[in-house]
């Protein structure tokens, strides 16, 4: 149901490698005052302390970052939808927004929809059908087509 963006992916790995760099300064600074406080075997025994929480919180920031990731779907696993009512054809199916930036139109026997973040896809319809009504809202596209008794019912899909 969601996409991401190309500029949300370079933020996201921006602020994990940001938090990695930090943590790798937060922890040298924490072994050199080791040392400097306490010498000899504890001082070792700290600073290797150290070292070991530090790597296992940064394996644990890494895991929840590609969790994160994981979690929306790729960029071609895309949501829709067609349900047949009648002489009609609803499609339902998850676009990127804001709703200002989601366009459909017909355009021979397929139906383009634009989203936001460069969002295009073109689906095949049945010929012969218009646009009976549309809305949008948290994401989910609704179309209504009508068509005629001579419309063939074969439908695909495509990326562009």
């Amino acid at each position: 149901m969601f996409t991401t963006t190309r500029k949300e992916k370079r933020t996201g790995a921006l602020l994990r490698d940001l938090i990695l760099a930090v943590s790798a300064a937060i922890a040298i600074l924490l072994i050199i005052l080791v040392f400097k406080v306490k010498g000899g075997f504890i001082g070792i025994a700290l600073g290797t302390i150290t070292i070991i929480a530090l790597i296992y919180w940064l394996r644990e920031v890494r895991r929840i970052f590609q969790q994160q990731e994981n979690m929306y779907p790729a960029e071609h696993d895309w949501l829709y939808e067609f349900i047949e009512e009648g002489e009609n054809l609803i499609l339902v199916a998850s676009v990127p927004g804001p709703s200002e930036r989601v366009k459909i139109k017909i355009i021979d026997s397929f139906i383009e929809i634009r989203g936001g973040g460069n969002f295009v896809r073109r689906v095949q319809i049945p010929k012969d059908v218009r646009i009976v009504e549309k809305s949008y809202a948290n994401g989910v596209l609704r179309v209504k087509l009508h068509k005629t008794a001579a419309s063939n019912s074969q439908i695909s899909s495509q990326k562009i």
